[in-house]
């Protein structure tokens, strides 16, 4: 749906009542933050970018060389999350060693206008904990049949959720009315909002 936020409405283990959230997810082995972002965002919603539609294209035998067909009616979520991870750059590491977030801005799989990067964040830094990379993903297409859809099965912990489609303004009032009740939810959709309203630049500056 155009100009509308997908969010989920789900119940937590540790939040009372219900609460909004966005995608999230772990970074598993090998992955960079924003490939991983692409597989979480694939596997809870079934939803991606134009630019990764053509690179299932381009790596499909029988898609034309990239330039027609439409995957998003024919394949299953493995092999779409194969093409995105096995084709993907690999991590690249900071001058902490820290994971970079930043997608490469030569032409590579990661160079995708529609991934806006919002920043690295520690989420525990009393006490060492990890590190929170947030993305907003612009003008969503589905990427395998029913994605994005309220019948889309997704992967996930099993615990229960509703896909809902968002307005702006409903967005910014969940926000204010502390409806996203996890600290990095409501950090991440704040910032997505800053870069959509306010035109916040996308984060840290451009990586070769």
């Amino acid at each position: 749906l155009e100009d509308r936020f997908v969010v989920f409405q789900q119940k937590k283990y540790a939040i009372p009542g219900e609460t909004l959230s966005p995608v999230g997810g772990f970074i598993d082995a090998g992955e960079s933050p924003l490939t991983a972002a692409k597989r979480e965002v694939l596997e809870e919603l079934g939803l991606g970018s134009k630019r990764t539609i053509r690179t299932i294209r381009e790596n499909v035998q029988g898609y034309n060389n990239g330039r027609s067909g439409d995957p998003s009616k024919t394949l299953d979520r493995e092999t779409v999350a194969k093409i995105i991870t096995e084709k993907a750059n690999p991590p690249v590491r900071d001058k902490f060693g820290l994971l970079d977030g930043q997608p490469r801005q030569i032409p590579t799989i990661e160079y995708d206008a529609d991934w806006i990067y919002l920043g690295k964040y520690r989420t525990a830094a009393n006490r060492g904990g990890g590190f929170l990379y947030s993305y907003l993903l612009k003008n969503a297409v589905p990427l395998i049949p029913g994605g994005g859809t309220i019948n889309y099965v997704g992967t996930g912990d099993g615990e229960s959720q509703e896909i809902l489609y968002m307005s702006e303004v409903e967005v910014m009032k969940a926000l204010s009315e502390g409806k996203f009740q996890e600290v990095k939810w409501a950090a991440t959709f704040a910032l997505a909002m800053l870069h959509l309203k306010v035109g916040m630049p996308a984060c840290c500056g451009t990586n070769d």
